[in-house]
C-alpha cells in the first residue's frame, strides 16, 4: 500500500490521495490560483501572486473521483517571507499535523470521516469574512460548473429588471454574489448596465463590492468609468461611491479603460482622501506599473488625508506586492518630485531623499 510518509507539500499530498482541487486567494480579492501557481508558491520557487498583510490566503477546494458530489473545503494562510515567497517551516507544520490526522495511508484518507474537522485547532486554519466566504461559493461553484445558489434567481431580477415589486432589503449576499460572478449572458449584462443609474445606494455598493472578484464584461466596465467621470463632475464627489466603482473595475481586462479611471481620480483634488488610496495600490496596483500613473498616485500619497501614517502604510504595502518595487522606487527618486513627497519619503525611511 502507498503511503503518505514522504509527501513534502500540499499539493503532492491531494495528488496522491487522488483528490481533484482548486486552489483561490482570498487575500485582497477572490482569485484563482493556476496549479502551477499553487505548486510554484509551495516550493519557494515564486513569491505569492496576491500577499496580503504578507500571508497568503487560501481557499482549497477538493474532492475525491470516487465521491464528486462531496467536497472539501479548507480555508488556510501561511505567512510570507521579505520576498513574498513561502515561510515552508509553516507549510511543513501544518502538513504534521494533518498526516498525524489523517493517518498514513491513502486509503484512510481517501474515506471521507478522515477529511471531516481535521483542521480543527489549527493556527493555520482562518474563517473568512461573510462577503468572501458568498464571494468563494461564487466562484467555486461557477468554476466547478455547478449551479447557482437558491438566491441567484431573485437577486438576478432585482439586478437586471425594473421590477418594482422586489426591494433590496430581502436580498441575500450569496444571491448577489452569484449575479456578478455569472454575467457571461448578454441579456442580463444589458439588463445590469441600464439599471445600474438607478440603483439604491446599498445594493449598488453591495454589486459593486461582489464584481471586484469577477471578471466584468468590457460593457459594464465602461457604465462604471462613466458613472466615475460623473461623480468627478460633482461638487463634492461621493468617495464611498468613488471606491465602489474603482472596485468593481479593479479586475478587469479593459486596462485602458481602468487607466482612464484611475487618472482621472488621481488628477482631481478628492484623491487625497485615503480610502481612494488605498483603493487604487490595494485592488488596482498593476496599473501603476505605468511611470506617469505611479508618479501621480505618490504624488497624491504624500499628502493624504492620513497623514505620514497613511503614507508609509500604503506604501509598504504597495512595495511588497510582486513587481511593484522598482516602479515606486524610480517614482520615490525622481528628481521632479514635490518637496512633500521628499518629506515623506525621508521621514518613512529615516533619512533626508
Amino acid at each position: 500500500m502507498s503511503t503518505l510518509e514522504s509527501v513534502t507539500t500540499l499539493a503532492e499530498f491531494l495528488n496522491q490521495i487522488g483528490a481533484k482541487y482548486r486552489v483561490f486567494d482570498l487575500g485582497r480579492r477572490v482569485s484563482k490560483l493556476s496549479t502551477e501557481q499553487f505548486q510554484q508558491f509551495e516550493l519557494a520557487n515564486q513569491a505569492y501572486p496576491y500577499p496580503f498583510q504578507r500571508q497568503a490566503l487560501l481557499g482549497l477546494i477538493f474532492w475525491l473521483p470516487a465521491d464528486t458530489e462531496r467536497q472539501y473545503v479548507w480555508f488556510l494562510r501561511f505567512p510570507l517571507d521579505e520576498q513574498g515567497l513561502l515561510i515552508q517551516a509553516s507549510r511543513d507544520e501544518f502538513l504534521v499535523m494533518l498526516l498525524e490526522r489523517v493517518g498514513a495511508s491513502m486509503l484512510a484518507a481517501a474515506q471521507g470521516g478522515k477529511l471531516e474537522g481535521v483542521l480543527q485547532d489549527s493556527p493555520f486554519v482562518f474563517s473568512p469574512r461573510d462577503d468572501k466566504m458568498a464571494a468563494f461559493h461564487a466562484q467555486a461553484r461557477a468554476t466547478l460548473k455547478l449551479p447557482a445558489s437558491s438566491h441567484y434567481n431573485t437577486a438576478l431580477q432585482y439586478f437586471t429588471t425594473q421590477d418594482s415589486t422586489l426591494e433590496w432589503q430581502n436580498l441575500a449576499m450569496q444571491g448577489v454574489a452569484d449575479v456578478a460572478i455569472r454575467l457571461d449572458d448578454d441579456k442580463h449584462c444589458q439588463g445590469l448596465i441600464k439599471r445600474l443609474p438607478s440603483l439604491p445606494m446599498q445594493p449598488l455598493l453591495m454589486l459593486c463590492s461582489f464584481l471586484e472578484h469577477a471578471r466584468p464584461p468590457v460593457r459594464l466596465v465602461e457604465q462604471l468609468a462613466q458613472l466615475i467621470d460623473l461623480e468627478l463632475q460633482q461638487s463634492a464627489p461621493e468617495i464611498t461611491r468613488l471606491t465602489a466603482f474603482l472596485r468593481a473595475i479593479s479586475n478587469s481586462d479593459a486596462m485602458g479603460l481602468i487607466e482612464h479611471a484611475v487618472q482621472a481620480v488621481l488628477k482631481h483634488p478628492c484623491s487625497v482622501d485615503v480610502e481612494i488610496l488605498a483603493v487604487i495600490s490595494g485592488r488596482l496596483w498593476p496599473i501603476l506599473k505605468l511611470p506617469d500613473l505611479c508618479q501621480l498616485y505618490v504624488e497624491q500619497l504624500a499628502v493624504n488625508s492620513a497623514g505620514q501614517t497613511g503614507f508609509s502604510h500604503l506604501l509598504a504595502d504597495l512595495m511588497f506586492l510582486p513587481d511593484m518595487r522598482e516602479p515606486v522606487m524610480q517614482a520615490l527618486r525622481n528628481p521632479e518630485r514635490s518637496a512633500a513627497l521628499t518629506v515623506a519619503v525621508g521621514q518613512m525611511f529615516g533619512h533626508s531623499a
